[in-house]
């Protein structure tokens, strides 16, 4: 097992049904209307976001990426990060898959300059609310009508 960032030419292909198998049974969105892999390779370019990928027997089976909360430039843009996405394939959930992504992920962000690391989903979503709240996120507060179909809970996690 390894998680270490991916290489945008070789495996943006692999992550990107990594992240399509992960997110097939939710009920709430359409993949399309929330997430991009263009923005997410921008990102990574740019230097203002990491993803990593899971590896077990030379196969992708988990994704994490996350980012800078916005582009302004000093600190207050470089001390939050966000996770825009972390997925894992079916098969493989419930095995702490995720888990051990949060945690490479937050000494990414740790190691940008990040002291904070939020997150949010459907406030409906209570699998994906014990997750991480296991982790030691702590909620930070709801916003009703967040979503096309539906409200956000978002979760926030101090890194230093």
């Amino acid at each position: 097992m390894e998680i270490v960032p991916i290489d945008l030419k070789v495996d943006l292909q692999e992550v990107e049904r990594v992240v399509e198998e992960g997110f097939s049974n939710t009920p709430d969105s359409k993949l399309s209307d929330w997430f991009s892999f263009s923005e997410m390779s921008s990102s990574i370019e740019k230097e203002t976001g990491v993803c990593l990928k899971y590896v077990e027997g030379g196969e992708i089976i988990g994704m994490v990426h996350a980012q800078e909360e916005n582009p302004i430039n000093g600190r207050e843009g470089r001390e939050k990060w966000v996770i825009i996405c972390i997925a894992v394939t079916p098969e493989n959930k419930g095995k702490g898959v995720g888990s051990k992504l949060l945690l490479v992920i937050e000494a990414e962000a740790r190691k940008h300059g990040a002291s904070k690391l939020f997150v949010h989903t459907n406030k409906n979503d209570e699998r994906v609310i014990r997750f991480y709240l296991k982790n030691g996120y702590r909620t930070a507060g709801t916003i009703n009508n967040y979503y096309y179909d539906g409200s956000a809970i978002f979760f926030l996690k101090n890194l230093k």
